[in-house]
């Protein structure tokens, strides 16, 4: 159970702290002659942040040192609106530019947020650790939140996908965080099969964070998807082997105490497939130049199926430091476009709702009848926020789909 709630009054919902801050000296000497070396900083809402920080264990010293860096200055204060994201040196902390209306939006729902944060701990919610702006003198402000970075750099995905539930008017432009490129839904030809309770976490908890959101007004926010195949250390998926071709469907995942998950030797003819073992860490990629070569015996998939028993066990136990949402086994089953085959995978999800800074204002308004125009109205990314959460919400129960007991049975 939550421990009690500390209200943010509206008093301190209106605090900002100001600052002057500058470029270390060392950095100040390698800069051209009358280069701007000096900035005003603002914190908005420091105590309500600082409560969210508290609650998710990050020190307040630690998290200025990491965000007030000489490089992350520049990259801010020349950085553009938009799907625009750094991150902090030591890799903790995403980074968005936002407009000032979007902060308007975060300290609007900041209350309501740190409730629900603190009553649910297993929201998907990314958790906004900070809002502020930062301005050169005599230059222009930028506004930027802070958040939790779910894709910490010890981590390795394959894929990583930006998806809103539609594809229908939405840009194709890419973007990349920390040289990964994040597809979106006209990539996305994936889904996913988890262990029963987790999926029913999974879409239980979709369902609390919407409520929140729909209730603020808020739409366009975004389910953040890694994907990382357990047969993979580097590469993307479409230069992997899946474990099942579309001859056979994937062995059923059933709660640890009622069923093991069946291991990839359980297939037809693949009980002496050789399979690679390594860590899903990157600091095993960068570091090991090889990597064990591991028979498919009945002692590996004992192993295997512990090391599952382990991971579920951190999903469903409040004492993991494992936000939930990280690190959920899966099998993923991929529908080739051009053929129409089958291929399944052996995944490890890690999964987030991510920006959350948009209202349904008059810009998106607009934005919505000039796309109703080309598509229908409900298909479109910009729609009402009631709406938005309830595809949303169905999106997320039709990637995650249930187990089909009589078709998993005859296997």
């Amino acid at each position: 159970m939550a421990k009690f709630t500390r209200l943010i009054t509206a008093m301190e919902l209106r605090a900002t702290v100001e600052n002057r801050i500058r470029y270390s000296t060392k950095h100040i000497k390698h800069l051209p002659p009358g280069s701007i070396t000096e900035f005003d900083w603002k914190d908005y809402c420091p105590v309500g942040f600082g409560l969210i920080q508290e609650l998710e264990g990050i020190d307040h010293d630690d998290y200025l040192l990491s965000i007030c860096t000489d490089e992350t200055l520049k990259k801010i204060s020349s950085g553009k609106i938009g799907n625009v994201f750094h991150i902090s040196n030591d890799n903790r902390f995403l980074i968005k530019i936002l407009r000032k209306s979007e902060i308007k939006v975060t300290l609007e729902m900041l209350p309501r947020y740190y409730r629900h944060i603190n009553y649910h701990r297993s929201s998907l919610f990314t958790r906004i650790f900070g809002a502020h702006s930062v301005k050169p003198l005599g230059g222009v402000k930028t506004y930027f939140a802070v958040m939790s970075n779910m894709l910490h750099s010890t981590i390795f995905v394959n894929k990583l996908y930006d998806l809103k539930g539609s594809p229908k008017g939405r840009s194709n432009k890419k973007i990349e965080v920390r040289n990964t490129t994040v597809l979106k839904d006209i990539d996305f030809d994936f889904c996913f099969y988890v262990d029963p309770l987790a999926r029913q976490r999974i879409i239980k908890q979709t369902k609390l964070d919407c409520e929140l959101l729909e209730e603020e007004g808020i739409m366009d926010y975004s389910l953040l998807v890694g994907l990382q195949s357990k047969g993979s250390c580097q590469g993307s998926l479409d230069g992997l082997n899946p474990v099942y071709g579309s001859f056979a469907p994937p062995s059923s995942f059933k709660s640890n105490s009622t069923k093991s998950m069946k291991t990839a030797s359980s297939s037809p003819d693949r009980s002496s497939v050789a399979m690679y073992s390594c860590s899903p860490d990157r600091d095993s990629v960068e570091n090991e130049m090889s990597m064990t070569i591991q028979s498919v015996t009945s002692n590996s998939a004992s192993s295997e199926t512990n090391i599952l028993a382990t991971t579920l066990s951190d999903l469903f136990h409040n004492s993991s430091n494992i936000n939930f949402g990280m690190k959920i086994p899966a099998r993923a089953r991929r529908v080739t476009r051009e053929t129409g085959e089958e291929e399944w995978y052996n995944v490890v999800l890690y999964i987030g709702i991510v920006d959350t800074f948009q209202d349904y204002g008059m810009k998106k308004r607009i934005e919505h009848c000039y796309k109703s125009i080309q598509y229908n109205s409900n298909s479109i990314s910009t729609v009402h926020p009631k709406i938005y959460s309830s595809r949303f919400q169905d999106f997320v129960s039709n990637i995650f789909l249930p187990h089909d007991d009589d078709l998993s049975s005859k296997y």
